[in-house]
């Protein structure tokens, strides 16, 4: 079935399933996961920010923040040329955020699945 016959919400479900299996497959080259983020901005209120999401897969630097929005973590923005993903939130580390939602989504919370990915700042 193609995508132009789905309906939205078969479409974004097919969108997600397909970002998921990227992260998974990119991820498990790693012989420890780990996502990077790097943050781009803070709204002048403090309670949203947009971040690009990082990894390193096989020595190149791999920007995955458009497949870490397709998870429905954050929305996909553009921001001055550059794809981020937009959190809201304030009051804890947002990138670590991110990355734990990525890692429940991805291998779930039963057996701390949700701290199977490592973060990092850069």
């Amino acid at each position: 079935m193609s995508i132009a016959t789905l309906s939205k919400k078969a479409q974004k479900e097919q969108e997600r399933e397909s970002a998921r299996a990227y992260l998974l497959s990119i991820l498990s080259k790693q012989n420890k996961p780990t996502l990077y983020t790097n943050l781009k901005s803070v709204s002048s209120s403090g309670m949203s920010r947009d971040m690009k999401v990082l990894a390193v897969v096989e020595g190149e630097i791999v920007d995955v923040t458009y497949y870490v929005g397709k998870l429905d973590i954050g929305t996909i923005k553009e921001r001055n040329g550059q794809r981020v993903i937009r959190v809201g939130g304030c009051g804890m580390d947002m990138g670590f955020h991110v990355v734990y939602e990525v890692s429940a989504i991805l291998y779930g919370y039963e057996n701390r699945g949700a701290y199977t990915i490592q973060h990092e700042w850069i």
